[in-house]
């Protein structure tokens, strides 16, 4: 398992419907991940950095 950094991670409980599951239950088979955090982490910051390349995020600090 991928080391998360030097801090231990934070618990977030989040809803998703059925197909936001299913969706990343598809995302983490295609691309070969372990795990669904992973797989979320990993579709957050994919986000994140679309938003900053379109101007509307800027990340501080």
């Amino acid at each position: 398992m991928k080391k998360l950094g030097e801090h231990p991670p934070q618990r977030l409980q989040i809803l998703m419907t059925d197909e936001e599951l299913s969706d990343i239950k598809a995302y983490t088979h295609q691309n070969q991940i372990y795990g669904r955090s992973a797989a979320i982490r990993e579709l957050v910051k994919i986000g994140l950095e679309a938003e900053r390349v379109a101007g509307r995020f800027k990340k501080e600090g």
